[in-house]
């Protein structure tokens, strides 16, 4: 029977070394940033083709004493139903902001048009000049 020689020490693999595991955990971790950032900008983007499809028009504007109201109309030009969301500014006739608010429009569908009024107590008032509405965001 001859003597065999053990066999050389396997050199230690990169992966089970610390470096290795820190590297596939830190490696990860950026990849699921870097997908889930993507998936971000492309839902923002698909939300902006979305809102350049609504044609938001303000209707109407009256306010009488510390009451505002807002008339509107939304038409969704899309080809798919969406859910609208208002913010509103008012202003006094010299231009000062009294007040913002939130006009929940609901859904709307695709090709049609949605007419909604939406009134607020203003926190500030308006005295006896005249009230101006804008819509100053469309979500």
């Amino acid at each position: 029977m001859g003597f065999y020689p053990p066999p050389p020490p396997r050199k230690p693999s990169f992966w089970g070394s610390s470096g290795g595991i820190l590297l596939i955990i830190f490696g990860s971790v950026a990849i699921v940033c870097l997908v889930c950032g993507g998936l971000a900008a492309i839902g923002r983007v698909s939300d902006n083709n979305a809102v350049k499809q609504l044609d938001v028009e303000v209707t109407s504007c009256t306010g009488t004493g510390s009451m505002a109201t807002i008339g509107y109309t939304v038409k969704n030009n899309g080809s798919k139903a969406r859910r609208v969301t208002l913010e509103v500014e008012y202003r006094d006739a010299s231009g000062a902001r009294l007040d913002t608010d939130t006009a929940y429009v609901g859904s709307v569908p695709a090709g049609d048009t949605v007419r909604g009024e939406e009134s607020t107590f203003l926190n500030a008032s308006p005295g006896s000049g005249t009230i101006t509405c804008k819509i100053v965001e469309v979500s």
